[in-house]
């Protein structure tokens, strides 16, 4: 992550994170929203324990425990370890333990957990986290533009501009020139500190960060207007389908295109937001919502980045818990479980951060 230099705070303030460059370098950790309290099972399965201890009744315990068993173990498909020689309550805890580890190796980060309902029913439930890593979801547009302006890689841009179609329509990602976004707001307090800046004490500095200002507001609106159109979305599989890369950078950008398309055929109505709101945060400023640290920017790069960012962080840095994508799943028969969890989430984000990484190489 570059220097960020400092800025003059604007009234409002603002948070601190790492923008998407591929770069894991952040400077604060912060919680995760959404923590599981309810339903817990009343009662711990314990190593050692008591026989005077309080627990669950043994044959419906056991009973509810592996027909939830038998739902989780048919989604992922891998058999369960013998228990049936070892007493209750230990064949229960050896055989959560055996499933966590199992759940593991999936290379998500998933927590298996024993509820208990409402009706005293045992049933198991995992509780599914991607780690967005305090990273800044930023995918500059100016990177393109100039992109497109190359006759060149003409082919390249127009296969990207479908990504970004993608992206925008899609998954859902805001755009910083449509006043619903949390970076509109930014650019309008950057927009009257450089004018300010710019009245009372002119420099080069003020004046090549307004330059840059002026080109994020005018060629905004120009990217948004291209990716705003759905022949790129129409057009994105027969684009990637017909394109041939000769160098090193255009075969990335197609690797990152069909991932692109695999998403939109495999997920063709997930949004990069599904799983990361939650109500009880809704109006709480201590919290970052996704939508302030997921986005199109204009650049990376550049005195203006670089004081947005630092706006940015200082807001960020003042709030306690972070959204990021969760999701719940129940194994009984009323819920409708799936093996999928966070897939959709563990190849978008990553997706995101190589495209993030091609933009700030371009040739």
């Amino acid at each position: 992550m570059q220097t960020i230099r400092a800025v003059r705070h604007m009234g409002r303030k603002c948070k601190q994170i790492a923008r998407c460059t591929g770069s894991k370098k952040v400077q604060e950790q912060f919680c995760t929203v959404g923590t599981l309290t309810d339903g817990f099972l009343k009662q711990q399965f314990l190593p050692l324990f008591e026989q005077s201890e309080k627990l669950p009744n043994s044959i419906q315990t056991q009973k509810e425990f592996f027909n939830s068993l038998a739902i989780l173990t048919g989604l992922y498909g891998f058999e369960i370890m013998d228990v049936e020689n070892k007493p209750y309550p230990y064949n229960i805890l050896l055989t959560h333990s055996y499933v966590q580890k199992q759940l593991r190796k999936s290379g998500q980060d998933i927590e298996l957990t024993i509820l208990q309902g409402n009706s005293g029913m045992v049933k198991l439930a995992t509780n599914h986290t991607y780690n967005t890593g305090n990273t800044l979801y930023y995918i500059p547009i100016l990177p393109l533009y100039r992109l497109l302006q190359n006759k060149k890689h003409k082919q390249t841009a127009e296969l990207l501009l479908s990504v970004f179609a993608y992206l925008y329509h899609i998954a859902g990602i805001p755009y910083y020139r449509e006043n619903s976004s949390y970076l509109f707001y930014q650019y309008e307090c950057m927009e009257e500190w450089l004018i300010d800046d710019f009245e009372n004490d002119e420099t080069e500095e003020s004046n090549s960060t307004l330059s840059e200002f002026n080109q994020a507001i005018y060629y905004g609106d120009v990217m948004l207007r291209k990716i705003y159109n759905l022949y790129h979305l129409n057009y994105f599989k027969q684009r990637t389908e017909s394109y041939r890369p000769r160098t090193f950078f255009e075969k990335d950008c197609l690797t990152v295109a069909e991932k692109a398309l695999a998403l939109l055929l495999e997920y063709p109505d997930y949004t990069i937001f599904q799983n990361t709101s939650n109500r009880e945060f809704e109006y709480d400023d201590t919290v970052i919502k996704a939508e302030q640290y997921i986005s199109f920017i204009a650049d990376s790069n550049g005195l203006l980045y670089e004081n947005i960012a630092r706006v940015v962080n200082d807001e960020f840095n003042e709030c306690s818990e972070m959204e990021e994508p969760t999701l719940l799943q129940i194994y009984d028969a009323e819920n409708q479980p799936s093996n999928k969890g966070l897939d959709f989430e563990y190849r978008l984000f990553p997706l995101i951060n190589d495209l993030c990484t091609l933009l700030n190489n371009t040739p």
